[in-house]
Formats: C-alpha cells, sequence, structure tokens
C-alpha cells in the first residue's frame, strides 16, 4: 500500500514549537491547551502577511526542535519495512533541508518526500492510497473525492466527520487502521 504522510502535529509536535517561537516574537505566553484553530498564527491576531515574517524568520529553529509524537518513529519503521511511504508536507521549499535533517536525525525511513500545498492533487498524481494527516480541510477535500484519510486527532479537527475519515488519537491507532485497510485491499 502507498502511504501518504504529513509532518506537522502527524509525525511530530509542531504546535509546541510554533508556541515557543511565536511567544517570543510576540511576547504572549500561549500553551497548546489555548490552540483550537490549524492555523496557530490567528491566536496571536497576525494576518498572514505578519505570520510569514515571523515564520520565515523562526521556521527553520521551529522544525528542527518539534518533537516527534509517541510512538511515530517506532510505527513509521513497521510502516516503511511493509509499504510505500510517502512523506507529503505543506511546509514552504525553504524549510526542505532541515525537514530531512530532522527525518534523518530521527532515523525516520521514508521513500519519497514533496513540499506541497495541494496534497489531494500529489496523492492523486502519486496513487497514494491513503493520507494520514491532521489538517480538517485535507480530510474534507479527500473525503469528497472518496479517498480514504487517517486523522491525526487534534483539537481543531474534531468537527470533521464523514465515512472516509478513520480518527487515531495516538500511532497505535494509526497503525491498526493501516493494517485494517491494507486487509481490505488484499481481499480487493
Amino acid at each position: 500500500m502507498h502511504i501518504g504522510i504529513d509532518l506537522d502535529n502527524t509525525i511530530l509536535d509542531a504546535t509546541s514549537a510554533h508556541l515557543h517561537y511565536y511567544n517570543i516574537a510576540s511576547g504572549l505566553s500561549f500553551t497548546p491547551d489555548d490552540v483550537n484553530d490549524f492555523y496557530i498564527y490567528r491566536l496571536y491576531g497576525w494576518d498572514e502577511a505578519e505570520r510569514n515574517v515571523i515564520y520565515n524568520k523562526y521556521g527553520h529553529d521551529i522544525h528542527w526542535n518539534s518533537s516527534p509524537l509517541p510512538m511515530a518513529v517506532e510505527i513509521l519503521q513497521q510502516l516503511f519495512n511493509q509499504h510505500q511511504i510517502s512523506i507529503i508536507t505543506a511546509r514552504p521549499l525553504l524549510f526542505r533541508e532541515v525537514t530531512i535533517k530532522w527525518l534523518q536525525h530521527h532515523k525516520i525511513n521514508y521513500h519519497n518526500i514533496t513540499l506541497i500545498e495541494n496534497k489531494l492533487q500529489e496523492c492523486m498524481n502519486s496513487k497514494i492510497d491513503v493520507l494520514i494527516d491532521d489538517g480538517p480541510h485535507y480530510a474534507e477535500e479527500f473525503a469528497l473525492v472518496n479517498k480514504p484519510v487517517i486523522l491525526y486527532e487534534q483539537p481543531y479537527n474534531l468537527a470533521v466527520t464523514n465515512d472516509f475519515v478513520l480518527r487515531a488519537s495516538n500511532w497505535i491507532e494509526v497503525k491498526e487502521h493501516i493494517d485494517h485497510l491494507a486487509s481490505k485491499l488484499t481481499l480487493n
């Protein structure tokens, strides 16, 4: 099976790193409990242009200092041994090098990596069977075209419901969904 996997808040805890550096830039002191929007910068009252200035300044450190989510590295290795793994992230190309170095540092194996905003089109072009992501908009896009997505549960994606959206609150649940989907594919 070909699995597409997001990085931020799926493989790793991007929220804590973003908050740390956004708090430095703003002088505020938000915590993960304050986050209820996929676009964290809105919490600070910034528009996209203001966010881009801060993100471009701190992005390297944000991405390097993010920690893997519990069991992500171990389960990703199991998945890599059984399936084709493509990392698909909406990070800007500016952060490609730090992204690859972070993956190497944490010994996360993959077959392909793509930095692109339009994940649905990339998944269709690459013949990806399922996407693992935290983005509510990506889950909804996939569901509209009857493609399964494993939605890594975050406070900002709880409202997404669809038969093609499989929820996972941890990497053990992700693996269970993958095993189930893989068994259905081999039966067809």
